[in-house]
């Protein structure tokens, strides 16, 4: 009998080890094989795929297909929410009335949670960030070409209220934060008349009353593609001279002191683009990184305002490429939609360390 209960409590202190093992004695969740920590997500910007790349090995982890309604599509976006636990895409119901709205993927639960429509309608494009409200986690700025701009809580699928009327087919609206969470900026392109202004609100403003706004009735003359904060109120700019003056030309770069609210031209030109020149900024090296669509990464010193190296990204077929750097900033990703690729930079010594092929790469996020 004695050895009948030794023998089940060896066995069943067995199970117990088994099961610490499993479960890591600390109640987290236990990860599947197929995914990382170290998580850097890619989607095509239109679509039903989703990538996992581990920005610290740069490999290809999996390919995800995301769960689609029949009676919904997604569109162009993917964001992240404020507190970065979900992925949020842009999605539409069907024609001929078809509805805005949105499907959250479960960061963790690696999974789509919810699909839900607006009572928006509309055939044009939308674009939407996470507002970064403190109280308000759920809170997304949406600007619909078609429509105006909108605060929507994608977490109690609810429209909470319009911030502006203000649309057109002519007028692109973009909406970014700072990095150092004091300011909301509004980039609007003027398309009928080929010039950029940005407008500052302080972070929970709601976007009224902007504080300032840059090249404001084209008073500095300049179409921005894009722009990066650095960390002592400079704002670096990648641009091309307004009114299409110089269309198939070049293109600039340049600086805006936010102090001052003065812009600052640089030498530095690139070849003409159609497609962005984006930005990524390192606050550790001091450098600004830009490509468009040419096959050429330029790294910029952004103490001596010159371009310092020129990588080559060969095999990069004409087209819009995003740049995302790695938490430690040694890695650039950039995303090469029409080359089916993902170039990975070594930023310590300025060469392409890998390519990922993937289909249709475009955003990126590392949550």
């Amino acid at each position: 009998m004695v050895a009948d209960v030794s023998k089940k409590w060896c066995i069943l202190l067995s199970l117990m080890f088994v099961m610490q093992v499993i479960f890591r004695c600390d109640d987290q969740i236990v990860q599947p094989m197929n995914t990382t920590d170290h998580k850097l997500y890619v989607y095509s910007n239109m679509g039903e795929t989703l990538y996992l790349v581990d920005y610290t090995t740069v490999d290809l982890v999996k390919k995800i297909t995301l769960d689609v309604p029949e009676t919904v599509s997604y569109l162009g976006g993917m964001r992240l929410s404020k507190e970065r636990n979900f992925l949020v895409f842009g999605a539409i119901g069907q024609f001929p009335d078809p509805e805005f709205g949105f499907a959250l993927y479960n960061i963790q639960k690696e999974s789509i949670q919810n699909v839900f429509m607006t009572d928006t309608h509309g055939y044009g494009s939308a674009y939407f960030i996470a507002a970064r409200k403190t109280d308000e986690p759920g809170l997304f700025y949406v600007h619909f070409r078609d429509l105006g701009t909108y605060a929507i809580d994608v977490f109690e699928q609810r429209i909470v209220g319009m911030i502006s009327d203000e649309h057109d087919f002519d007028l692109g609206k973009r909406i970014y934060h700072s990095p150092d969470g004091q300011w909301t900026v509004v980039k609007k392109d003027r398309n009928d008349e080929a010039y950029t202004e940005l407008e500052f609100y302080p972070l929970n403003s709601d976007l009224q009353d902007a504080s300032f706004v840059l090249n404001q009735g084209n008073r500095d003359s300049i179409a921005i593609y894009d722009f990066e904060f650095s960390d002592d109120q400079t704002l670096y700019i990648t641009f091309q001279l307004s009114g299409g003056r110089s269309r198939r030309v070049a293109s600039y770069f340049g600086r805006y002191n936010l102090k001052t609210q003065t812009l600052s031209r640089s030498s530095i030109t690139f070849p003409w683009s159609l497609n962005p020149y984006y930005t990524a900024y390192s606050p550790t090296r001091d450098e600004v990184y830009t490509v468009g669509a040419s096959d050429t990464l330029y790294v910029i010193d952004a103490d001596a305002y010159k371009i310092t190296e020129k990588i080559p990204l060969t095999g990069k077929i004409t087209g819009p490429s995003r740049i995302l750097l790695s938490p430690g900033e040694e890695i650039a990703f950039i995303s090469c939609s029409n080359t089916d690729a993902i170039y990975v930079i070594d930023l310590n010594e300025k060469t392409v360390l890998k390519v990922i092929k993937v289909i249709h790469p475009y955003n990126m996020i590392i949550p």
